[in-house]
């Protein structure tokens, strides 16, 4: 028999004969019969029996959120014939994506996607060959949502002041800008949402209410809001910013979000509180100077002599050490300053420092760190006890870790009467551990005396990442204050804090306490609204005005106890 051209030999598990040649040719099949080959052209008989095929990508997109982070999973990759592996060929230059072998998409190891439209293009494989490939669309995130803001600004005010931060909801911005009501250009918005003061702002703006609309924009959109600026000069700018200590803040992203923040600098988010940066401290235990006794083994540095500087010691060590100023058997101590030290745990004590306005101590750029992040009955029971008279001031220090009670201020021994008390500039954050165990914690907590005029301002109390149920500032009506200021204060608290400002009543003569331009963030619940400014109910109205909620942007209206909350 003679074959055409053409001819091609089967492969094992099929029989294909193709050929001119067998158009008129008979073949014998040797599995079961005769079986006739015919066709002018080609005849062609074959079958592919254990044989599969390759896979077909059947998944089109995927959506997540914005801000997803590294190796988060995105979704599965869905594919007929079961894969065994898959690979991203296109759209990944930056390595924002990565897919595995079990059809898994995650976001990359070392670089997460922005928000943004990705068109990425996908293969799957088997042992019979890779599909076709197959373009997957992922979104990240979504377009922003911006709120409305209101901020209040002290003017005049330097070009570069800042006026408050606005932020998105929904997806991350990737910048900002003023498209209406900055004709005149007084201020600047930059990518992280901070609104400042433009130079010629600093010289035009003039005391009234400026409403600027924000756009946020990304890669998904765009979305505006209204920005309410409200120019006065009745704020105070005396915010301590130009005398703090080197350094960086401690907590700079603290009113982010914010509806409203003060406009002056804020204690530990716009300047530092503390020991000065460089500082090098030294061991207690070496302290060798006239008025001044130091006892080695129970850890006691006592100041007995007058015009004593400690400066630069490191009262932390060895797991603490006491600081003592005056005793309870010896008057002693007069005008003393304490300065760029460190003490954890263990207390200072003030004691017995004679006559009312005389100099009494200064505690200036020192760090207090209570030595607890949970209850411990071992703690003290507060960190500083003042119990001497005296003008006594206490600046720029940063307070934290603290088991119960900041300040005790009392007349226990000799008077302790403070005929003054300055106490400004300061940072103090997570208090009030011992709650827990039924302790009764406050930052500062007066009885058994009185403080004769209180100034209380530009300091920072915030509970950020632990603590307790703390009741705030308190004058109890053994302890009454006779007159002052609690003011430009920032109070950043939780759901199981409040701030009382208390004015015995039980005192002939007591003035009032003028309580204004105090900043508090609110959380909702709480007794009640988390945050009370409030006086005792049965004593005098209070001078209480412009105190405003950085929630809402609103002020908050006096109420006493038992009374409704706005």
């Amino acid at each position: 028999m003679r074959f055409g051209v053409g001819v091609r030999f089967p492969i094992p598990g099929s029989l294909a004969l193709v050929g001119k040649a067998f158009s008129r040719s008979r073949v014998k099949a040797a599995s079961g019969g005769t079986t006739p080959l015919s066709g002018k052209a080609t005849a062609r008989w074959s079958w592919t029996s254990g044989l599969g095929s390759v896979p077909v990508i059947t998944s089109t997109s995927f959506t997540l959120g914005t801000n997803p982070g590294f190796d988060a999973l995105i979704g599965h990759v869905d594919a007929t014939n079961s894969p065994t592996s898959y690979a991203i060929t296109a759209g990944n230059p930056s390595g924002f994506f990565a897919i595995y072998s079990s059809g898994n998409m995650r976001t990359g190891l070392s670089a997460a996607p922005p928000d943004n439209i990705y068109n990425l293009t996908i293969t799957a494989s088997n042992s019979f060959g890779t599909s076709p490939p197959k373009a997957i669309t992922v979104t990240v995130g979504a377009a922003p949502v911006v709120a409305n803001f209101s901020f209040a600004l002290s003017i005049p005010a330097a070009a570069g002041t800042t006026v408050g931060t606005v932020s998105a909801a929904g997806g991350t911005p990737t910048g900002w800008s003023i498209t209406a009501g900055n004709s005149a250009g007084y201020f600047a918005i930059d990518n992280s949402g901070l609104i400042t003061v433009t130079s010629a702002g600093a010289s035009g703006l003039t005391a009234q209410a400026y409403s600027l609309t924000v756009q946020a924009t990304n890669a998904l959109g765009s979305n505006t809001g209204i920005v309410s600026i409200t120019a006065s000069s009745g704020v105070s700018s005396g915010d301590g910013a130009a005398n703090a200590p080197t350094g960086t803040a401690q907590f700079p992203n603290l009113l982010s979000g914010m509806a409203v923040r003060p406009p002056w600098n804020v204690a530990g988010v716009d300047y530092r509180t503390g020991i000065n940066s460089g500082v090098t401290l030294k061991d207690p235990a070496t302290i060798s100077m006239s008025g001044v006794s130091v006892d080695t083994g129970s850890r006691i540095v006592t100041i007995l002599g007058d015009n004593v500087t400690i400066n630069g010691y490191d009262f932390s060590m060895g797991g603490g050490w006491y600081l003592n100023v005056g005793s309870v058997s010896q008057i002693g101590g007069n005008n003393a300053t304490i300065t760029n030290c460190k003490f954890r745990y263990n207390t200072m004590w003030i004691r017995n420092q004679p006559g009312a306005g005389n100099p009494g101590t200064t505690i200036r750029y020192c760090e207090f760190d209570g030595g607890v992040t949970s209850a411990d009955t071992n703690a003290p029971e507060f960190l500083i006890d003042y119990r001497a008279n005296g003008d006594h001031i206490f600046e720029y220090n940063w307070i934290h870790n603290v088991a119960c009670d900041i300040f005790s201020i009392s007349s226990y021994y000799n008077d302790g009467t403070i005929s003054k008390w300055t106490c400004r500039y300061n940072v103090w954050n997570d208090t009030g551990y011992n709650s827990s165990l039924g302790w009764h914690p406050d930052w500062v907590q007066t009885y058994g005396g009185a403080i004769i005029e209180i100034d209380f301002s530009y300091n920072t109390c915030a509970e950020i990442s632990g603590g307790g149920a703390v009741q705030g500032v308190c004058g109890d009506p053994g302890g009454p204050w006779y007159g002052g200021t609690i003011d430009h204060n920032t109070f950043f608290v939780s759901d199981t804090q409040h701030i009382n400002f208390y004015v015995s009543p039980y005192t002939p003569g007591s003035q009032l306490i003028d309580i204004h331009h105090n900043y508090a963030r609110l959380k909702g619940g709480g007794f009640p609204n988390s945050v009370v400014f409030n006086y005792a109910a049965s004593g005098p109205d209070g001078n209480f005005h412009d105190n405003v909620n950085m929630v809402t942007g609103t002020t908050f209206t006096f109420w006493s106890d038992g009374g409704t909350p706005p």
